[in-house]
């Protein structure tokens, strides 16, 4: 069997490599496909998880609760757009240490 040229696996690979991260996006959920108390309850159950929201292209991390959070972080809310309309959900925010006091 004559060996592919270089092109062609530099081609191949480009093209594999391009569906597993389209695979990874469509993989994400997204808020639309659920309710409000159906989004929090995944959260619930979750703790954490990265959706969707708005399009494809845009995603957050919302979290159940700060534990979730890094040490310096709060919680935040977030609004997002769901089956049952406008949702506010916590997501993991810098705290400004320099305004905190």
């Amino acid at each position: 069997m004559p060996q592919k040229p270089p092109l062609t696996k530099l081609l191949t690979f480009a093209a594999v490599a391009l569906s597993v991260s389209v695979s990874a996006a469509d993989a994400r959920p997204s808020t639309k496909s659920y309710t409000c108390s159906g989004v929090k309850n995944l959260i619930a159950q979750r703790g954490a998880i990265v959706m969707n929201h708005k399009s494809s292209s845009l995603y957050q991390r919302f979290v159940a609760n700060r534990s979730f959070c890094s040490r310096t972080e709060i919680t935040k809310r977030f609004s997002v757009p769901t089956k049952s309309g406008k949702c506010g959900l916590k997501i993991c925010f810098e705290r400004d240490f320099l305004f905190d006091r």
